[in-house]
């Protein structure tokens, strides 16, 4: 094992700045970040759902909780 902790083997061949350069010259897109619900939000879904009939189908929930992730990272 090296001062860095690699054994030789699993020592990265690039450093990160290279990797990104390379990644920008090939017009490679960064991966977005994830952008999760809010507790209001949470909140205003449920409520939501509640009020169309919630008690019907979690799977209605389960819906209603996807297409709002949806809207936010798209």
């Amino acid at each position: 094992m090296d001062k860095d902790g690699y054994h030789g083997y699993d020592k990265p061949v690039i450093d990160e700045s290279a990797a990104k350069r390379i990644a920008t010259a090939l017009g490679w897109e960064p991966q977005r970040t994830w952008v999760g619900l809010t507790d209001e939000e949470r909140g205003q879904v449920y409520a939501d759902w509640r009020f169309n009939g919630g008690n019907s189908s979690n799977l209605e929930l389960c819906r209603a909780i996807e297409a709002k992730l949806k809207e936010k990272n798209t």
